[in-house]
């Protein structure tokens, strides 16, 4: 399935479809209203694949404000349970939220300091990178390189990370870490300062 085709339906998934308690919940209600993403997608601003990531579990713990979008447009609460399991996902260290993003829709990228990293069509990590300014920024920087589309660049997460020196230390050890077998961006690291 082409993950950008408007007229796909929620059936069309494929079967191997991650589990994701916000993606279970978002599926779940669309369904019920009878609704395809594309539809969703005009109506919350979020692209057509930003939303097909979240229901197909590519992306596990989105940011809050485009939870917020698609209840908002489903005319829906998110219930508690659903909120406590994003929450318990995304603090894996505590003081440091991680979220989940579609590096092609801005919306859905924080605007923040921290650690972001990309990851290709089989969820293998492809590019670890820092802001510690704001993140969307580096991001939007990275849509114009000619290595940024699918299947290469598919989702990103992204560890909010308040701290210049503490960022800059997590980059280096992922990045180090991962290997230049593993990341386009082993040698010659762009820096936004």
């Amino acid at each position: 399935m082409d993950i950008l085709e408007p007229a796909a339906s929620l059936e069309s998934l494929p079967a191997e479809t991650e589990h994701s308690a916000f993606g279970d919940w978002l599926r779940a209600e669309i369904d019920k209203k009878g609704l395809s993403i594309g539809v969703l997608a005009e109506k919350t601003g979020i692209t057509y694949t930003g939303i097909w990531n979240i229901v197909k579990g590519n992306t596990v713990s989105p940011r809050k404000e485009t939870r917020d979008k698609l209840a908002a447009a489903l005319n829906e609460l998110i219930p508690p349970a659903v909120e406590a399991e994003i929450a318990s996902q995304a603090m894996p260290l505590p003081g440091l939220e991680w979220v989940d993003f579609t590096p092609t829709d801005l919306e859905t990228v924080p605007q923040a300091s921290g650690v972001y990293v990309f990851y290709d069509i089989t969820d293998r990590p492809v590019y670890v990178g820092k802001s510690s300014k704001n993140v969307r920024v580096r991001v939007k920087d990275h849509q114009t390189r000619f290595w940024f589309k699918s299947p290469l660049v598919v989702r990103g997460s992204f560890l909010a990370v308040p701290d210049p020196d503490l960022c800059l230390k997590i980059e280096t050890i992922l990045i180090k870490f991962l290997g230049k077998h593993a990341l386009l961006n082993s040698k010659g690291v762009v820096r936004d300062e």
